[in-house]
């Protein structure tokens, strides 16, 4: 009998043994349950808002690039003066709006309209047509035009026997005048593709409006995503499935931002596919927790171990995506993120330590992957950035903003003369043919140069004028390197000097 009292006794305590080590195992699942759930969730959330912003940043230079493009034309006195019989000459047409304009920016539409929308000249795809076939375009934008009018006329202010569009505040360190905020820009589809449309007033680089002149003519250029720039932007932002489509037939599992200010069913957004790093978490702790559940003796150094390699793997992810953040994925270079860095941490010691900002455009590199197809593209590209790098080392910083487009910051230490040295020597760099599949691909290169702090002490004064400079080189032939000081002097040459 005691045997038999000892026995249930002992096999009670067993019970109780097991049943604490289940509860003590259930409570070690159900708290890395608990954890690996806000792992999950915070792991998704950052990812997600991450995205959102860079997804939000970059439809956001896309449009600023279309607007800097548009206003080579929109601020411009030639383009002022033959709009006086609101009306262009065929030479000018085919020089300016079917020539250097298309080919180098692929505007599908350029559009130049009075405020009431009445169309006084239609460029479609670099050819002109009947201003009645742009006058159905101007149906989807004709809210940007109402805007553009609407600032417009904010902006005017009376002087002498005329009109002047009043600019922002003066900078008395600035080299030159800073321009109103007129134009109009938003995101939309056009004849079945999302498309960047802005839209501004003509207006003389001098902002100064005749009285004859008060109503304005508005010049609305239509730039079309195309494959080649989704397939950019994807690669630049780490993501993948990037399009765009109404939000009611957004894919189950995408996540989207509103291309404009529009939230109904049927607006377009921008969607793509999340790169979810909570699934990434998930798929690699659960079977631990599961492990840890079974082997209970060996839970706690289990969970230590498990919990070290997914906090490793977060870690590495997180190191990845800052890494992607500021870097080109095709070129390894900086990025516009990572430009900006630089450039900000350059100008905060720009009094002690002058700097130097070249800007930097191929010539013909549209031909290449035209002939060639993107491959062939990407290689130049790839190759030419490991010659800038290797040429700039370690005196600066070179980035690829995107395209064709790169940027370098000269350090101090780099003089003038050292760094016209080196602005020639790249021209000659991306003159030497990249062999790619048993052929020489050739392209070319336009350089605009600016020196801080002679040429200004913020970006917004210092990066304008280097890429000023830059065109300033490709209308004068390409293949050339102009500086900042040249701009004074161009501006005050004969046009036909100017176009030379």
């Amino acid at each position: 009998m005691a045997a038999k009292v000892a026995k249930r006794k002992s096999g009670k305590a067993v019970l109780g043994i097991h049943a604490a080590c289940t509860l003590v195992a259930f409570l070690i699942v159900a708290s890395l349950a608990f954890v690996l759930d806000r792992s999950v969730t915070e792991a998704d959330r950052f990812g997600l808002t991450a995205e959102r912003k860079l997804v939000e940043s970059e439809m956001q230079h896309q449009v600023d690039a279309v607007v800097q493009y548009q206003a080579q034309l929109s601020y411009w006195d030639n383009s002022f003066v033959q709009l006086a019989n609101r009306t262009f000459t065929d030479a000018f047409v085919r020089q300016e709006l079917t020539g250097w304009l298309w080919r180098d920016f692929g505007f599908s539409w350029m559009i130049f309209a009075d405020a009431s929308s009445r169309t006084l000249l239609a460029v479609e795809n670099g050819q002109k047509v009947d201003p009645d076939v742009g006058a159905r375009t101007l149906k989807w934008v004709d809210d940007l035009i109402e805007k553009a009018n609407s600032l417009y006329e904010t902006t005017l202010v009376a002087k002498g026997g005329g009109w002047a569009l009043r600019s922002t505040e003066p900078d008395k360190d600035a080299l030159a005048a800073p321009l109103p905020n007129i134009h109009a820009a938003d995101l939309r589809m056009i004849d079945g593709k999302m498309s960047i449309v802005v839209v501004q007033a003509v207006v003389p680089r001098t902002l100064d409006i005749p009285a004859s002149r008060r109503r304005p003519v508005f010049m609305i250029t239509v730039k079309p995503f195309t494959g080649r720039m989704v397939r950019d932007m994807e690669d630049r932002l780490g993501i993948y499935n990037l399009g765009f489509a109404p939000l009611r037939e957004v894919p189950k599992g995408s996540i989207q931002v509103a291309v404009s200010d529009c939230f109904q069913p049927a607006c377009m957004v921008a969607a793509w596919t999340p790169r979810a790093p909570g699934s990434f978490v998930r798929s690699e702790t659960l079977p631990s927790v599961i492990v840890i559940a079974m082997l209970g003796a060996l839970i706690m150094a289990f969970i230590a171990a498990r919990f070290g390699a997914v906090f490793s793997a977060l870690q590495t992810s997180e190191a990845e995506n800052r890494h992607l953040a500021k870097h080109d994925r095709l070129t390894g270079l900086l990025n516009r993120s990572g430009f900006d860095d630089v450039l900000h941490a350059s100008l905060a010691k720009v009094t002690e330590r002058p700097f130097s900002l070249l800007c930097l455009d191929l010539d013909k590199f549209k031909a290449v992957n035209d002939t060639h197809g993107h491959p062939a593209g990407d290689a130049v590209l790839k190759t030419l950035a490991s010659r800038f790098a290797a040429s700039v080392a370690d005196r600066g910083a070179v980035a690829r903003l995107g395209g064709d487009e790169f940027v370098i910051i000269l350090d101090h230490t780099v003089s003038r003369p050292e760094v016209m040295a080196l602005a020639d020597a790249l021209l000659i760099e991306t003159q030497v043919p990249v062999p790619f599949e048993g052929q020489s691909l050739r392209v070319g290169s336009s350089i605009g140069v600016a020196f801080a702090p002679e040429h200004g002490k913020i970006a917004r004064e210092i990066v304008p004028l280097a890429d000023q400079a830059l065109y300033l080189a490709k209308r004068r032939g390409r293949s050339r390197v102009q500086t900042a000081d040249d701009l004074a002097v161009a501006d005050h040459l004969p046009q036909n000097e100017q176009a030379a």
